[in-house]
């Protein structure tokens, strides 16, 4: 968390951005450190526990919304981290030309292996035929390639206001950046797809880096999870990450106690 923030903040200079920070009942030093940042938005849910999750995540982005300013709304997992003084560029450029995209960033499986993603596209399908051979209503909850990954992602705050749209999940979908662009679809918007060789140049995301961190938070199967732990602390020896956790004037100014 600790190196997630000051990255947003040593590359933000250039950006009149507000950074709202949810923290879903830490019981660690880690709220005392959010407490001590001048600098964020901070909103405590001392309520909320590890079992809650995914779904506290889901509501903390709703929690969000409703203090946001800025025009554009960006939900970012606490294991991104940002690399690069332009990385909003991007995603905002996506939005000039179309008023009618309403969300932008990227698929994180478009990296996957190829055979992966033809898999889940054959097995989709078949799913979605053998439910129709029974008279089931097939419901499309989401296009392939089509929908940004909430890890790092861009929306127009107003429409999502005036449509009163959720991250929480709607109709049977899933929630997050899957729930909310199956409701911007719905309501006549689209997506502005960036690569996500382009994304990776701008910020790092480690997938389901929390589960390397947070004990309530393992991934089901042993491999996958001694994978993301590996990568993590291979990650945190890079000297980039090493000198975010070394820089402590990246927190600013220390709060004063109220």
């Amino acid at each position: 968390m600790t190196a997630c923030l000051r990255s947003i903040r040593k590359h933000s200079a250039k950006y009149d951005l507000q950074t709202i920070v949810v923290d879903n009942g830490s019981k660690d030093e880690s709220l005392d450190y959010l407490r001590s940042l001048s600098w964020i938005d901070l909103i405590e849910r001392p309520d909320e526990v590890p079992a809650n999750w995914p779904l506290n995540v889901f509501t903390a982005w709703d929690r969000g919304l409703t203090k946001a300013r800025g025009e554009f709304f960006v939900t970012m997992h606490s294991d991104v981290f940002v690399k690069d003084d332009n990385w909003l560029e991007t995603m905002v450029w996506a939005f000039q030309n179309d008023g009618k995209i309403a969300a932008t960033g990227a698929w994180k499986q478009e990296l996957d292996h190829p055979l992966y993603l033809l898999q889940k596209r054959v097995t989709g399908y078949a799913l979605g035929k053998f439910k129709n051979l029974f008279g089931r209503k097939k419901k499309i909850c989401w296009k392939q390639n089509h929908y940004p990954r909430d890890y790092c992602a861009m929306y127009r705050a107003e429409v999502i206001r005036k449509h009163d749209l959720t991250f929480c999940p709607v109709n049977g979908c899933g929630g997050g950046g899957f729930s909310i662009a199956k409701q911007l679809w719905d309501a006549g918007y689209n997506m502005g797809m960036i690569p996500v060789r382009k994304m990776a140049e701008e910020v790092y995301h480690v997938a389901h880096g929390t589960a390397a961190a947070v004990p309530e938070k393992p991934l089901n199967h042993k491999r996958a999870q001694k994978k993301v732990e590996n990568k993590v602390t291979h990650l945190f020896k890079e000297q980039w990450i090493q000198n975010l956790l070394e820089d402590d004037s990246l927190d600013g100014a220390v709060r004063k106690a109220a």
